[in-house]
């Protein structure tokens, strides 16, 4: 009769055999039972408390016979033990219990643990190196070929970019975790993340679920931060903002908006109908943003339709407080907000109508028509080249301005030193091939220019630098 052999069962043969060898005589069957449970032949590697109970003796009798087995198992390693060694490294990493995967071919029984396997090994004195030329590792519920023990880290990468990115693919979580000598199989890193009940999966693109999940994933604050502020919104909107946000914060990798969608549907902090999305608690942007953030919100929720040109905007806000650097940032990269049209902004979720926004736009550029924009230049008695100009909004908003032609061509591709009060301020930029001269932005946030003013430049050929000098009419009297 031909009887299939297990590991198991040639190991326990082999423990029997070195019990005969030790004692004199073969293990009755409580004390096979002890030894086998000790070696890990049944199931998890029992302790010795457990084991001496199995043969109803003390934890210390069991530690005095387990040693005196040591001796006689010494190399006794059955082909079937090389047979196993041989399937979990082709089919590395294999979750626990290992013999779940291999009982249905005849080689292990279903309970076999990878801590039992190795356990005997080192009871018999060899490796897994000894018998397949590599070592197995038992790691976190795991048995990993040690050449591929960087994927067992995927589960903590995930988490990491659960923070970072909101949600993740197995293909950033394996560029993360190759390096120029070890290329790690994303097939291997998926079966990984698949037996991992806190990961969630929409699609291709996956996340973890932690306890703390309400601030510790950016695409759960994001989404917060624009719901606060107008709700529900489509999914697509949501993902517009984050887009944005993204971009501010250099975050590399923006799910798609199918992504997204099932993330909020799968999420326990938002309600989904169909692809609008609310928050599952009621939001006040006042708490959720912060004071200076909120402030300018303010501004324009009073606002008709929740949507301003810039120049009205920025005067608004600088009235409610808000500093010139923040309306900058959150213009071109806050989540809540959203561009309607050219110079036209408001919050997202807004839903003003297109002939709305077009008299928003005609207004702003009514107003701009009205500035006075004049420019002027003179050499001076110390050949600087001194230009006098109104200050336009476009050139507060912007940063950028335009010297004459005359100027231009003398530093055109050139940097100049902004030196204000005998103070060195800011760096101007002059286009090599066309005529603006950028970077002046921060000057006049430091400075507190504001349109309406004059500003003298007079730039040196020899120093490269350009001294502004800030004032009103008396400047255009002064270069008269």
């Amino acid at each position: 009769m031909n009887i299939t052999r297990t590991f198991e069962s040639t190991a326990e043969y082999l423990l029997a055999k070195a019990h005969h060898a030790a004692f004199g005589k073969p293990p009755t069957g409580p004390w096979l039972r002890a030894i086998a449970m000790r070696a890990g032949t049944r199931g998890p590697v029992a302790t010795l408390a457990d084991a001496g109970a199995a043969a109803g003796v003390t934890r210390e009798r069991m530690r005095q016979v387990m040693k005196k087995l040591a001796p006689h198992l010494e190399g006794g390693i059955d082909p079937r033990a090389v047979d196993l060694a041989r399937e979990l490294v082709a089919h590395s990493p294999v979750p626990e219990p290992i013999g779940a995967q291999f009982d249905a071919a005849g080689l292990t029984r279903s309970t076999l643990t990878g801590e039992g396997f190795l356990n005997f090994l080192n009871l018999a004195g060899v490796s897994p190196t000894d018998l397949v030329g590599t070592d197995l590792v038992c790691v976190d519920g795991w048995v990993v070929e040690a050449s591929e023990l960087p994927v067992m880290n995927a589960v903590t990468v995930v988490r990491r970019q659960t923070s970072s990115f909101g949600m993740t693919t197995v293909e950033e979580v394996q560029r993360t975790l190759s390096s120029a000598d070890t290329a790690v199989d994303p097939s291997d890193i998926e079966r990984i993340l698949r037996g991992e009940p806190t990961v969630r999966w929409s699609g291709r693109w996956l996340w973890m679920e932690k306890d703390d999940s309400l601030h510790a994933n950016r695409l759960v604050n994001t989404a917060r931060s624009i719901l606060s502020v107008n709700s529900p919104l489509s999914v697509g909107s949501i993902h517009d903002g984050a887009k944005r946000m993204w971009k501010f914060r250099k975050v590399a990798v923006l799910p798609p908006v199918s992504a997204m969608q099932g993330f909020f549907e799968a999420s326990p902090y938002f309600i989904v109908e169909g692809d609008m999305v609310r928050s599952l608690e009621p939001l006040d942007y006042h708490v959720v943003q912060g004071e200076i953030t909120a402030a300018m919100i303010d501004v324009l929720k009073e606002s008709p339709y929740q949507v301003m040109d810039r120049r009205s905007l920025e005067e608004a806000c600088a009235d409610a407080g808000v500093p010139a650097g923040t309306f900058g940032v959150w213009t071109t990269y806050a989540e809540w907000m959203e561009k309607f049209g050219h110079d036209v902004w408001g919050l997202r979720g807004s839903s003003p109508s297109a002939a709305a926004v077009k008299a928003i736009r005609d207004a702003a550029k009514a107003r701009r028509k009205a500035e006075s924009r004049r420019k002027a230049w003179v050499r001076d008695r110390a050949g600087r080249f001194v230009q006098t100009m109104d200050v336009t909004t476009s050139f507060v908003s912007s940063g950028v301005m335009s010297f004459v032609p005359e100027i231009h061509e003398m530093f055109a591709g050139e940097s100049l030193t902004v030196v204000h009060g005998g103070e060195e301020v800011g760096t101007a930029k002059l286009g090599a091939n066309h005529s603006f001269c950028w970077g002046w932005g921060r000057v006049i946030r430091k400075l507190g220019v504001q349109p309406g003013q004059v500003v003298r430049l007079a730039a040196d050929v020899d120093s490269r630098t350009v001294e502004l000098t800030i004032g009103n009419e008396e400047l255009w009297d002064a270069s008269s």
